[in-house]
């Protein structure tokens, strides 16, 4: 293997001794060298889709938790490239998109706006270009859910460590810090990656599969073909089932009025869909309940 073709990086925990869950340190470089190898994988699509890189280990150091890593670059576009060595400025672009995301992160302890995000992407897209390894410049921008995806992975594996926990990304490019107070909610990355929302509501027939009997969590449905979750706005109706006036168990179905809210990206992708049960019509019940139902009705008379 060339050096060239090389790149070292050292993830680095400072964890406060003798406090907390000792797993959790492990536990977090874990996630961080997930995330890593995530952002590459998007990084390089920037660059073209032939790019493939892999991430070795190549020491530990236990004074504070430290992970030296080396990323390969395995493979490169199938496309005309400049001559050059290829591999080491694919190899720096993604060293300083790691560095670039990272530094973002500690600008901030929220992300609030698409246009945020977007600035991001641009920075990075410009970093793809300044490569200039392509015959023909043309370089993608990095997908937006991709993007929050990765800084998501990054934060997940950040939740571990306890407040005097401090992790670092160190390389070539420069030393950056992984910023653990930044909230990346599932509300706001919905809302970033949605261009528009679209509402229907019509009656539809939806199989139970986890009723909800204290009222403070959603349904489980099944319903075309998939489980969903849902809640039931229907108070009437949930007040004589939690007061056990209306019997119903897992394999029954509900006939009902459905509200459904689907989210669009900005290529028309779905991004999520939202369930509500506006309104219970009626309870189909399934075969065993029906059974059980007779069972119990057939052991009555037999008392009698």
């Amino acid at each position: 293997m060339k050096e060239q073709d090389v790149q070292s990086l050292e993830i680095r925990i400072e964890f406060e001794r003798g406090a907390g869950d000792p797993t959790r340190i492990f536990y977090s470089m874990a996630g961080l060298i997930e995330s890593i190898q995530a952002i590459d994988k998007h990084l390089g699509a920037c660059i073209g889709v032939g790019v493939r890189t892999s991430l070795v280990l190549d020491d530990i150091e236990a004074a504070s938790l430290k992970a030296k890593l080396k990323s390969t670059i395995e493979a490169i576009p199938d496309e005309p490239l400049k001559s050059g060595d290829i591999k080491k400025l694919i190899g720096h672009y993604l060293l300083k998109g790691k560095h670039k995301i990272l530094d973002w992160c500690s600008e901030r302890n929220e992300i609030t706006s698409r246009e945020e995000v977007k600035q991001l992407e641009n920075e990075l897209q410009l970093l793809a270009e300044d490569t200039n390894i392509k015959q023909i410049p043309a370089y993608s921008s990095i997908n937006t859910a991709s993007l929050l995806s990765d800084i998501a992975e990054i934060k997940n594996a950040l939740n571990h460590l306890n407040s005097q926990d401090k992790a670092t990304l160190r390389s070539p490019e420069g030393l950056s810090r992984y910023n653990q107070m930044l909230v990346v909610s599932d509300d706001i990355v919905r809302d970033i990656v949605t261009r528009e929302t679209l509402a229907s509501t019509s009656q539809k027939i939806i199989k139970v599969k986890k009723p909800d009997y204290l009222g403070q969590s959603r349904w489980v449905f099944k319903y075309s073909g998939h489980l969903v979750e849902a809640k039931i706005s229907d108070a009437d109706w949930l007040y004589k089932f939690q007061s056990k006036n209306e019997h119903l168990q897992p394999g029954d179905s509900l006939k009902v009025l459905l509200r459904e809210e689907v989210s669009y990206g900005y290529d028309s992708e779905i991004v999520h869909t939202e369930y509500e049960v506006v309104s219970v019509l009626g309870v189909i019940y399934g075969p065993i309940h029906e059974q059980k139902t007779m069972l119990y009705k057939t052991s009555g008379s037999d008392s009698n």
